[in-house]
This record gives C-alpha cells, structure tokens and sequence, in this order.
C-alpha cells in the first residue's frame, strides 16, 4: 500500500557520512565584495532584472552550444539537466570566481555534486534559467538513417555476447534482518557482520506505524522501511553489538499481549542498499529546546529530534540547517558541539539520539543566522541527516593532537577535546589548542578552556588575537609560521601526530600550507568544514 512521506527527501543527496578524508577543506569561501552576500543576490534576483541572458527566453541548449559559453564574461552551467547563465553570480559566488569557472560551459553536476550536494541549485539560480539541456546525439537530433540503423538489433542467440561461462560483477550482500516478539515487546533485528558498526551508524525514524531504518555500513547505507503491523510506543531502545554488528530496535507494543502475525507491510524504500554516496538526504522537523549565550554574538542551542526519531551524530560531523529566506531555500551548515566540558553538565539525550547542540554565531547581516538568532524554545527548524568524513581511528591512534582554530572554527575542536581529554582520561595523549580570534570577548568558552588546562597537565591552550586592547598580554597577529613552529611537535618527537584545522577558507589553506612546510604529513592532517 501507498504510505505518506515520514521525511522530505532533498536534491541532490549528500556526501557518504564514511568516506576517506584527507586533507580537504570541505566547502571553499572567500571573502566576497560589499554589496556581494547572498541576501544582495537574493535581492538582485526579485529586482526584476534580467539575468538570463536570453531576454527570459527558454532555448533547448545543445551541449555544442553550452561549450561556447564558457568565459568569465559569458558562463553557462548544466546542473540536472538544466543550463543556468551563472554570469551574473561569478561575485556572488562563496568559493570564489576560479572555483565557479571550473565548470563552466559544460555538465557541472558532477562538481557540484562532489562540492555543493546539500545545496538547492534550482532554488538558488532560478532566475538564471537559461533552458534545458539536450543531450541527444546529433544523429538522433537530425533523424538520421544512419541514427535508425544503429537502433536495429539482429535476432537470435548471435546478438548477445559471450560471457566464457562468467557471472557479471555484484555489489556488496545486503545485511539480513529479523524479527521477534513476546507478548509486550517487538525486536527488529539487523545482521551486518561489520566490526565497524557503532550507535551512531543507525539513523531510525518512527511515525505512527511508519518505521524507517538507516544504517550506514562502511560505504553503503541499507534501508528497513515498513509499516508496522500494530503501533509500538515512541520512546523505543537501539543498540548496537560492535564485535558483531547486530543492530537491535526495542520497542513495546502499545497494546500488551496482541500477537503480530508478521512485522508488517514493505514500504517503497523497504530492504535497500546503495552506496552512501548515492542516498537521499531528508530533513525533519525539529523543535528548539533551549538558547543560552555564549559570548556576545553566538548562541549555543539544544534542539530536539521529532518524536520517534533517533540520530546520534559522529564525533567531528555537521548538519544542514535549511530555511525559505525570501522565496529562497538558503542552507548552512553546522558542526554539532557538546553542551559543555564539565561532566556535571553533559545531557543523556545526546548519547540516545534525541538531541544535538549547536554553537552559532549570529552574523547581522548574513542571510540565515539573522533568522536563526530571533528563534526562542519551541520554535522549529529543518535539519538533515548528518555529514562528514573525520575518521574516529585517526584520534585514537594518536599521542599527540594539535588544533588550530578560528572563531567559530573551534565548533569541532569541542568534541574533539571532550572525546579525547575528559571521556579517555587514562589515555597517554598530549593535546594543544591554538585559538585565533579578533578580540577577548569573541573567545568562545575561555573561561571553561582554561579550567581545563589548570586541571589536565596534558592540555595546553594558546590565544591569539588580531584586534587586542591595551590590557592583552598575550599572543597577536595571524596565523604565522613563526607562532605554529613552537606549537607542531617535530617528527623526531612525535610519530603519532594529528593536526585539526577550522576557519574560514583562508585560514585553513594556510594552515596547510605552513604545517605542510613544517613536515607534517597529509595523513597526519585534516580540516574540518570551516
């Protein structure tokens, strides 16, 4: 039977949540003219304006035609099937008019893909419409016999090829799932023989009847979605057999003692497995549970999961906020961040998967947060699936962790700190955190940061201001070899050595170009999302 959607799916998908990651610096901003922030384009775009080009005219563009149009002055894109004159956006563009022009005069999906798949191309171009791409031969566009011929298939066993007796390649056997049941209690049961599974590789949505499973097994995401034979109670347990990788979801009935005779009624994304990259992302409905402060200008909020659901976020990963800012669907994102360093103050909802903290910084005159920072409790926000690629065995194999970070780039240092400082205390690692930022008042959780290092000898943090006042008698400037050559510990000191970079673009590129001068590897690097 047809059911109703349990969440929005969103073009286009996102980035598998377990690919390698290296020395990538995620998403590429630089820092854009006056005039040039998405509100001035959003605002450009209801003005009336003509930015298509093509006087609002909707052409049929051959990719011979769309290859034309491939300078600064004159740039045509294909994302979906569907050409855009980004001309008009090239300084508008967050990563910059080389990056736009990377794709340019051809099909960009790919690139888009790989750079911007949380990110609403139709919505946010739309008044750039140039019309839609035909990709048809031109054999087939001009109806030729010879484009007839090639369509003709001889008869008989001759046509189909001869495999020797080989069976064409497989994918990846899809996990088993089971169920079981007593008179007050439903066990759904996922096999996934990976050692690799934890908690916060499964993603489970409850509606109703409406049940849907994601788990997220090395590089490909398998799918349970059903509607289940009776309702179970909402506040149901998932746990996680990390030396098997059996996933169990408990749950009790609401009515005690009825017998299922099945589990119930496959629904359309029942027993699927892609690989990850390829999935759907969704967004849910999320509810604001609380808004403290946390300097001057950033917000630390808890926000809650819909009933039903259940999504603990991987240690160094983000989420997408999305909203409709004037007829456009603008999405940011957010690396999630412990409520606070002190153990009194942890909340056991983070580890059950229903709720997640967020440090945001309210920028005036940005397009979303200025929304973000009017919400109050009760309030409600459209957040995805989470996102990343920070390998957890990266920090447990390490004896030494540096992170450098600016501003509201010391979100994923947060976790980071917690994980590898207050939760592993018996662990033999050195930490150090170098934190840049303009002035005292923009340091965000100083004044926990420095219990930390007053009660933990295996911690060290350094402050560096651009803009200090006269009462400052710490560290200045920027980011400089001369301040990480103190700070990076020597390969004669330390094989063991991770190196975490956060910021604005400019910061982190230079973070790995100075560390990188200073012998640290590219395993031994990795920025997170700035």
């Amino acid at each position: 039977m047809a059911s109703r959607s349990l969440l929005t799916p969103q073009f286009p998908a996102p980035n598998s949540q377990q690919r390698q990651g290296g020395a990538s610096t995620g998403r590429n901003k630089v820092a854009l003219r006056p005039g040039h922030s998405l509100m001035d384009w959003i605002r450009l775009g209801r003005s009336g304006k003509d930015l298509t080009g093509t006087g609002g005219k909707i052409l049929n563009v051959t990719p011979e035609e769309l290859a034309k149009h491939n300078k600064q002055e004159d740039a045509w894109i294909a994302v979906r099937g569907k050409v855009y004159n980004v001309t008009p956006y090239m300084d508008f563009h967050p990563g910059g008019v080389d990056e736009l022009m990377r794709g340019v005069g051809k099909d960009g999906t790919q690139l888009f893909d790989e750079i911007h798949k949380w990110v609403n191309a139709e919505s946010m171009l739309e008044k750039c419409f140039v019309g839609k791409l035909n990709t048809e031969s031109p054999r087939k566009r001009a109806g030729s016999s010879a484009s007839r011929k090639s369509l003709t298939i001889p008869n008989g066993p001759a046509a189909l090829p001869n495999l020797n007796g080989l069976k064409p390649p497989s994918g990846p056997t899809p996990p088993r799932h089971d169920w079981f049941q007593n008179d007050d209690r439903v066990t759904i049961v996922v096999y996934t023989k990976s050692k690799e599974m934890k908690p916060e590789h499964v993603i489970v949505d409850l509606k109703g009847r409406e049940l849907l499973l994601t788990a997220f097994i090395n590089d490909h995401t398998f799918t349970l979605h059903t509607e289940l034979q009776a309702e179970v109670d909402s506040d149901y347990e998932v746990k996680v057999q990390q030396d098997t990788g059996k996933v169990d979801i408990m749950a009790q009935k609401t009515v005690s003692g009825k017998h299922w005779s099945s589990l119930g009624s496959p629904l359309s994304r029942n027993n699927t497995f892609i690989s990850t990259k390829d999935r759907t992302i969704a967004y849910r409905q999320c509810k604001l549970l609380s808004v403290s402060p946390v300097t001057h200008d950033t917000k630390l909020l808890c926000v809650a999961l819909p009933e039903g659901s259940r999504m603990s976020v991987p240690l160094g990963y983000h989420i997408h906020i999305r909203h409709e800012i004037e007829g456009v669907e603008v999405v940011r994102s957010y690396t999630v961040v412990s409520p606070s360093f002190s153990e009194n103050e942890q909340d056991e909802r983070v580890k059950q998967g229903k709720v997640f903290y967020l440090m945001i910084k309210i920028y005036q005159q940005g397009a979303l947060t200025p929304w973000i920072g009017k919400l109050s409790e009760g309030d409600t926000l459209e957040v995805s699936d989470y996102d990343g690629n920070f390998l957890v065995s990266r920090l447990t194999n390490c004896s030494h962790l540096v992170m450098l970070a600016a501003g509201t780039g010391f979100t994923p240092m947060v976790r980071l700190i917690q994980e590898a400082l207050v939760n592993d205390r018996n662990a033999n690692r050195c930490l150090k955190l170098m934190f840049f930022n303009k002035k005292t008042e923009d340091i965000l959780w100083k004044d926990q940061l420095d219990v930390l290092s007053k009660e933990n000898v295996r911690f060290t943090v350094e402050y560096v201001l651009s803009e200090p006042d006269e009462n400052w008698s710490g560290l200045t400037g920027r980011i400089s070899e001369a301040l990480l050559k103190s700070f990076i510990p020597t390969e004669s000191e330390t094989e063991k050595l991770l190196v975490c970079a956060c910021g604005p673009t400019p910061f982190t590129k230079e973070a790995i170009r100075l560390s990188t001068d200073l012998g640290v590897s590219e395993d031994q690097f990795h920025a997170f999302l700035g």
